[in-house]
């Protein structure tokens, strides 16, 4: 039998692991993580967030930062926790980076880590590439 109304949607749904066993009434940060792996959501529309039962609103219940989430009021112990990743980038992911230098290259593995990169002055930044 045909399939009648919209299509279903697909593409690069994923779950967060569950990080209900940190809540403990008063820790309100959490560092989010896929397989046990760092994610950096970026935008917080971009994540469904259930908190015991509850779906939450962004940037009014939580907010995101790098790869942490904080929420509004700690979580009660006991509480349940999901979380869905709503939207992905719609691009190929790299899998690795090749970096030249005037002596040679370096091919760094970029499967959901950091890399910092120093500019001209010294000052370092973290650049973070997601699990795809």
């Amino acid at each position: 039998m045909a399939y009648i109304g919209r299509q279903v949607s697909s593409g690069a749904f994923l779950k967060l692991d569950d990080i209900s066993s940190q809540f403990n009434n008063s820790k309100t940060v959490f560092n989010l993580t896929i397989g046990n792996e760092a994610y950096f959501p970026g935008n917080p529309y971009t994540l469904l967030v259930s908190l015991g039962g509850v779906i939450q609103e962004p940037l009014t219940s939580f907010t995101i930062n790098d790869d942490q989430i904080t929420f509004a009021s700690a979580p009660q112990s006991g509480a349940n926790f999901f979380c869905v990743v709503l939207a992905t980038t719609n691009v190929t992911p790299l899998k690795t980076l090749t970096v030249g230098a005037r002596s040679g290259a370096q091919t760094l593995d970029l499967h959901g880590r950091t890399l910092s990169i120093a500019d001209r002055s010294g000052v370092k930044h973290t650049i973070a590439f997601n699990l795809a």
